[in-house]
Parts: C-alpha cells; sequence; structure tokens
C-alpha cells in the first residue's frame, strides 16, 4: 500500500518515528516535509537516511502550523501525481492553509485521511470554518490523537471514518527505569514549553510541599519565558539549589530524566483558547517507570488513565499532599507504576504503526456511497458526546471563538 503523508513536523528526526514504525508495518510511505522550518528541527539542517522517501519542498511562512503554505502549488500536485498514492494522509488540522492546499490539488478518487488535535470545539471566523467544513466533506476519515478531538469533529458535522490513534513513544528509547518510593530523596520532573498554561509556577509550588516532608528535587527540562520567573520564585522561597533548570534534551536524554523521577508533573492550566490536546510527556514518563502526576484538564485524564494521580485545576496543595502519601506508601506506588507500564504498552510507535496500517485498510475498503450519505446529515453534537464523550472546556465558554487576530477579521489568507 502507497501512502503519501503530508507532515510539518517531519523535519524533526524524532518526529519520523510513525513513518518508520509504518514501513516496519508494511508499508509503501513517502514523507513530504517542508524545507525548512524552526525550533527542533533547525540543528537537522541535512536530513539523516530513513527507510522511506522524504521530499522538501519550500514553504511559506515557516514555523507557522496552522498557516504554512507550500511555495509551487504546481509541485503539490505533480507530487501526487507522480506518487499514485492509494491513500493521502494529511497531518494537519482540517482547517489549516497548508490543509486547503493539498485537499485542493488531490483528485477527487485519492482516499483522504486527515490528522486533527483540536479538542475544544471553536468557531473559526472565514475563510477557516470554510476550509473546516470542505475539508470534512472531502476526506474519507480523521485519526485524531484523543477521544476530545474526535468528539469535536464529529459534533461539527464529520460523518466518515473517525479512529482515535494515540500519539507514540519509541520503546528502544523510553523504557523503564528503576524508582523505588523510599528513596532518600525525592525526585520530580517538569518537561515542556515553559509557559504559564503549562503550569511552571504550580510545579514550584507542588516541589516547596513536598519539601517541607522530605527532601525532594524538581529537575526542569524546557524553555520559555518563565524561566526567570521560575528561578527568581524557587530563590526567594529558598529552593534555588532545589531546583535545576535545563534546556530542551534530545529523547534518549529525556528519558534519562523521566528514569530518575518518582513523579512526572503535568499541572497544565486552562486558557481561553487552548487546553491540553495531548500530553506526550505522560505517555513518556509511564514507559519510564514515573508515575504521572497533575491536574485533570484536557487530555490528561485519558493519557493518565488510572495511572495516574491527579486533581482539580489549580489545587497544587492537594496534589503536593497525595504525592507524599503515595510516595510513603511502596505497595500503592508500585501499584501506579505497573498501571503506568500497561497503559504505555499499547502506546508504542510499533503498535500505533499497526493500528493505523489497518485504519488505511478499512478507508479502501469503505463503501464511499455510505460514507458520502453519512456525511450529507447534520450530525449532532450530543450524538458525539454519546460516540466519544464531551469535548475540552475553557473558560471562555461552550464554543468559543478562536485566535482574536482571526475573530476580528485582521488577517485573510492567499492561497496561491
Amino acid at each position: 500500500m502507497r501512502i503519501l503523508r503530508v507532515y510539518h513536523g517531519g523535519r524533526d528526526q524524532a518526529h519520523r518515528a510513525r513513518e518508520r514504525a509504518l514501513v516496519d508495518a508494511g508499508l509503501d510511505v513517502t514523507l513530504v516535509v517542508p524545507d525548512r522550518w524552526p525550533g527542533a528541527a533547525a540543528s537537522e539542517p541535512a536530513l539523516s537516511p530513513e527507510p522511506f522517501r522524504i521530499v522538501e519542498l519550500p514553504v511559506r511562512r515557516p514555523g507557522h502550523v496552522n498557516r504554512h503554505t507550500y511555495a509551487d502549488r504546481r509541485a503539490v500536485a505533480r507530487l501526487i501525481a507522480e506518487t499514485r498514492p492509494d491513500v493521502l494522509d494529511i497531518h494537519e488540522e482540517p482547517f489549516s492553509l497548508a490543509a486547503r492546499q493539498w485537499l485542493s490539488a488531490a483528485p477527487p478518487e485519492v482516499p483522504v485521511v486527515m490528522y486533527t488535535a483540536q479538542n475544544i470545539d471553536k468557531r473559526f471566523p472565514p475563510p477557516f470554518a470554510w476550509y473546516e467544513r470542505k475539508a470534512h466533506v472531502r476526506a474519507q476519515a480523521l485519526y485524531p490523537c484523543s477521544f476530545q478531538a474526535a468528539s469535536v469533529a464529529r459534533g461539527k458535522g464529520f460523518g466518515g471514518l473517525i479512529e482515535v490513534l494515540p500519539l507514540g513513544y519509541d520503546e528502544e528509547i523510553f523504557t523503564p527505569g528503576v524508582q523505588r518510593a523510599d528513596a532518600a530523596e525525592v525526585v520530580l520532573a517538569f518537561v515542556g514549553r515553559l509557559v504559564p498554561e503549562k503550569g511552571v509556577i504550580d510545579a514550584l509550588d507542588i516541589l516547596e510541599g513536598i519539601n517541607r516532608t522530605r527532601p525532594a528535587r524538581l529537575l526542569m527540562v524546557g524553555a520559555g519565558p518563565e524561566a526567570d520567573a521560575v528561578a527568581l520564585d524557587a530563590a526567594e522561597c529558598g529552593l534555588a539549589d532545589r531546583l535545576v533548570l535545563s534546556g530542551w534534551r534530545s529523547p534518549r536524554e529525556l528519558a534519562d530524566f523521566y528514569s530518575l523521577a518518582h513523579a512526572v508533573l503535568v499541572p497544565s492550566r486552562t486558557s481561553p483558547t487552548w487546553v491540553e490536546q495531548f500530553g506526550r510527556v505522560a505517555m513518556e514518563a509511564q514507559a519510564c517507570g514515573a508515575v504521572v502526576a497533575g491536574y485533570a484538564t484536557g487530555t490528561i485524564p485519558e493519557v493518565g488513565g488510572n495511572a495516574a494521580l491527579l486533581v482539580e485545576e489549580g489545587n497544587s496543595v492537594a496534589l503536593a499532599a497525595r504525592l507524599v502519601d503515595l510516595l510513603a506508601n511502596e505497595r500503592a506506588y508500585e501499584a501506579r507504576r505497573k498501571a503506568g507500564f500497561a497503559l504505555a504498552a499499547g502506546r508504542t510507535w510499533t503498535r500505533v504503526a499497526q493500528r493505523q496500517a489497518s485504519f488505511y485498510g478499512r478507508v479502501l475498503v469503505d463503501d464511499w456511497e455510505d460514507a458520502e450519505r453519512a456525511r450529507s446529515r447534520s450530525t449532532q453534537r450530543e450524538a458525539a458526546r454519546l460516540e466519544f464523550g464531551p469535548t475540552a472546556l475553557t473558560p471562555a465558554g461552550y464554543r468559543p471563538f478562536a485566535l482574536r487576530l482571526l475573530q476580528k477579521g485582521r488577517w485573510m489568507p492567499r492561497l496561491r
């Protein structure tokens, strides 16, 4: 089966693990990536060899996840014609400009599947709402990374096949550590962007709460505007020597951090336009034997499952107290670790790719007429909740508007 995948994150070697696993699952994969993309991929100007073909195409607005486009639309059409894919896999949000561009270039006979992580039922202004609706009509199937995202898509009227496929991890890198609850020092880890919505200061509060009972240390991996603030706060409350700030690390280095940690903190906070969409950190941490501890926001309860230790958003005092109690009970702590291992076992890239290969096969054998009739009927949000559960909620309420920049109409795209 020939698969043509389009993915802006594919410039980063770590983000090509899915494609490697799909090849191992027996698929013929061609991956399209931007010729440049800021961030982690900047360290890889020349792409490393892979067991699949990679096509680099020039892009406009590199770094803008939902607003980038490929500079030569004729090259997009030529690549589809040359590859003759059995399935065109657009790993971009349905409302994005790149998705719109590839959908416009795809012949009607080519089956299309799309990715989505959007777990808030946002109202997009024109033309993004139009792009999303047209994508929902054109695509035969979606593979959201969470049930919340699946509920959003179904609730907005998508009537085709939906298969929830979690993000995966490399089981050769993220391997079990030897954490013990009776260690002389509690090691906490926080991995992610150092921004307010990730709960950076909350993580420091949790460290302070635990450190009152027993020695604790917090390893904070990431970068962002909160770095200076958390270092200053740690100094003011006498925890400067208990906080270790580190920049972004490679996957293998991250695995080492996870394997040292008794608990990995995910105290994500909800904003009017954002809530945790998957929480890859939680999955990787569980694979390494750390207990996930955080707030029950967004998809964290879904990803962390019964292995995670979660409290209501913002209650860092309660979370610190529950962690102290858990670490005082070796049997309870080991039970959480084993539950985390069990969850992680089904989320390796090998397992995810096997499911994705089966998903592609279902797309090819589906009755398109039935799918088209399903899409023509209005799919109510209540039906979506019954099928997949509720969508994520934010302080902005039910079905909030998207970015202010978009809702005020200050920026209107031109596709070429």
